[in-house]
């Protein structure tokens, strides 16, 4: 099994923290690793070096070479230009491995994962599967606690069991579902064939390049001409100059949704996509809930009689509150955040305010 690391997202919902330069996967968010470091820590004690890939844009290949020197440079699969995920998974796919019997996982960059042990057992649970199976995709639907309405869902057929395995059960995908509404997604927690979309999923290099065949015939035909230069001194010349030309798509337009055979294994791992400051509240929160504000950072910080406070600071001076609460504080060289935390999610779209207010410097 080859692993590929999906590294090129921009992690707008993590300004001003998470900029274009240095998004949110190359941040230091919860600990002393960033989130890159810990998507191949959890993989080491199973997985070889060797056998991780990092899927990123050009712009990001120094950042990556700087967290992750252990990393062969011929590992770092740099996409020329910004063509959404489908056609980045399918040139992975080419790079990475010449078996097309071989599985490949596709697995983010920038998510939290608790449970690692867990994890680890899903990615080998699902070789095993696409051993016997290797028609199928197998999705990692992660098991809901909450009525979330930023998350797309699966929705499995819990009476159409696939395989089992010791810890674990493999089941047919019915349909993917889009992010709900509050009343929606109150619905389908109650509903155990509703899982989370980790956007993680695992499948033969045979079967994805097959699938661009099928579904994505002219992309398919600029990936081919790619493959057909792999390892030659004409292999990066046609890569930069065949890689843009390919349809802007993401992997769920352009592939899943039309699939059939597509399984899922609910995966109980303590996960969050760490989408929002107030994901990434909730998850100090449950690493030490006695704590009434939570601190992340390079100065000091002072407080009095203040709950349910974050306070993120790259900047080596003091912060002080007194008596605030529910609040999202985010200190950097050129900005200050200061938001409640039940708004969080609309980080977004003041990033899209100052695209629109031309201030691109602040992004």
């Amino acid at each position: 099994m080859k692993i590929i690391i999906m590294a090129g997202g921009s992690g707008t919902r993590l300004w001003p923290l998470s900029r274009k330069q240095k998004p949110k996967q190359f941040q230091k968010l919860l600990g002393n690793n960033t989130m890159l470091q810990e998507s191949v820590l959890r993989l080491l004690d199973e997985f070889d070096i060797d056998d991780i890939f990092i899927s990123t844009n050009k712009q990001y290949l120094d950042e990556i070479k700087n967290q992750l020197p252990e990393l062969k440079e011929s590992n770092i699969i740099l996409e020329p230009d910004r063509r959404d995920t489908a056609p980045s998974i399918g040139l992975s796919a080419i790079l990475a491995s010449d078996d097309d019997n071989e599985s490949l996982a596709f697995l983010t960059s920038d998510h939290y994962i608790q449970r690692k042990t867990e994890f680890r057992n899903l990615l080998k649970v699902s070789d095993q599967f696409l051993g016997k199976n290797p028609d199928y995709i197998v999705t990692l639907g992660i098991t809901p606690t909450s009525p979330e309405t930023g998350y797309g869902y699966i929705k499995s057929d819990i009476t159409n069991k696939l395989s089992s395995y010791p810890d674990n059960s493999v089941y047919s995908v019915k349909a993917f579902v889009e992010k709900p509404n509050l009343e929606t997604a109150e619905r389908y927690i109650q509903d155990e064939s509703y899982l989370w979309n980790s956007g993680m999923f695992i499948v033969t290099r045979g079967n994805i390049l097959n699938q661009f065949k099928l579904n994505l015939p002219d992309t398919y035909k600029v990936l081919d001409k790619i493959n057909k230069s792999k390892n030659t001194l004409e292999m990066e010349e046609t890569i930069r100059s065949e890689y843009p030309k390919v349809e802007k798509i993401s992997i769920d337009y352009g592939i899943m949704e039309k699939m059939q055979s597509i399984a899922v294994i609910p995966a109980n791992i303590g996960w969050s996509d760490i989408g929002s400051w107030a994901a990434l509240k909730d998850i100090l929160v449950e690493q030490n809930s006695q704590l009434e504000y939570h601190y992340i950072g390079e100065g000091e910080y002072l407080d009095l009689g203040s709950e349910s406070v974050l306070i993120h600071s790259d900047q080596k001076k003091l912060i002080s509150t007194i008596g605030v609460s529910n609040l999202i504080i985010v200190d950097t060289k050129d900005v200050l955040l200061v938001c409640s935390k039940e708004k969080s999610q609309n980080v977004k779209k003041m990033v899209e305010l100052l695209e629109s207010k031309n201030l691109t410097d602040k992004l």
